[in-house]
């Protein structure tokens, strides 16, 4: 059983607590450190979270083995050293770090004390996404030629709150939902070799684009898009096209099949709404895992020191409008 303790006890550290709070058997989170105290007294109490007063006092704890960041994108790369530095794993909402550069010192400093990283890629173990890489491997779409996706979502209610100036959230919408994307493009078609960008602030009453588009090209020659618009109604969906047929994923819990021989098929699974709790655990648990010696965490430091590198190229293209080639 790994103990951890979490940073960050808004709303998505909430469901990360809550995820694993009843029955799981590999992770429990037993402690926590967040800004505002007061207006999580009651949820930690119920759930046997003790609160810290400082992020330093959370790492000298000697009752916890991991630290879980649930914090603003600009400080994940100084709390990972930190955490690596008193020898404590570390997993890490998305994006682990705003440049490749960072994120690749901050895998080396967990790396060299023999300490675990895991990012929170969910969406990798919604049912319907790994069915949809079963499909892939197994070569039942044929050669992969194109990808797309989109994951978009209404971000008007974080006004106020640190993700709404284009400071924590460079590129709009990217770094809290079209990273998600960028993640699973790598997972399913391996690495990009370059992107071009193009982002506006269309409606969203913030500091930030609400759309944005993204071409991509992939190492393997492979062509992709994706799309993420911060002002709008609750959407995930990628589909991946080969020489034999497509097939794509929408929500956590639907895939639908068509062949190019006009044959098709659907399948859906229950339990996993908004926000897939079920998903969230298995990736903390994977996570927990790995840190106890057991199977890799299936987003490999190569791939999450890769998508930061794509966010920070994506970013770079959104200011130019230039292709940019990944790093």
């Amino acid at each position: 059983m790994i103990r951890a303790g979490i940073v960050g006890m808004g709303r998505w550290g909430q469901n990360l607590a809550r995820s694993v709070a009843d029955g799981s058997e590999a992770i429990r989170i037993t402690a926590g450190f967040t800004r505002t105290p007061s207006k999580v007294a009651d949820f930690a109490a119920a759930n046997g979270i003790r609160l810290h007063d400082s992020y330093e006092s959370l790492l000298a704890d000697e009752e916890i083995d991991a630290v879980v960041l649930a914090s603003p994108h600009s400080v994940h790369f100084a709390q990972i050293m930190a955490a690596a530095e008193a020898g404590k794993h570390v997993f890490c909402e998305k994006p682990f770090c705003l440049s490749g550069a960072e994120a690749r010192r901050a895998l080396d400093a967990l790396a060299a004390r023999g300490l675990r990283a895991g990012i929170g890629h969910n969406r990798r173990f919604s049912p319907n996404a790994v069915a949809l890489g079963e499909l892939i491997a197994g070569g039942d779409l044929g050669d992969m030629i194109q990808i797309e996706g989109n994951f978009s979502a209404n971000m008007a209610g974080y006004a106020n709150e640190w993700r709404d100036s284009s400071s924590e959230s460079p590129a709009g919408g990217m770094t809290s939902l079209g990273i998600h994307v960028v993640d699973m493009f790598i997972n399913l078609f391996g690495r990009v070799e370059s992107v071009q960008a193009a982002g506006a602030r269309v409606a969203i009453p913030l500091d930030l684009e609400d759309a944005m588009t993204v071409l991509l090209r992939f190492e393997g020659g492979q062509l992709g898009y994706l799309g993420t618009v911060a002002a709008t109604g609750m959407l995930w969906q990628v589909r991946a096209f080969g020489t034999k047929g497509w097939a794509e994923i929408s929500g956590l819990d639907r895939l639908a099949v068509q062949m190019a021989d006009g044959t098709g098929d659907t399948r859906s699974w229950d339990g996993y709404e908004y926000p897939g709790l079920p998903t969230i655990a298995a990736g903390l648990e994977a996570f927990a895992r790995d840190c106890e010696g057991g199977d890799p965490f299936p987003v490999t430091p190569d791939q999450i020191h890769h998508g930061t590198s794509v966010l920070e190229a994506i970013i770079r293209s959104t200011g130019t409008g230039e292709r940019v080639t990944v790093a």
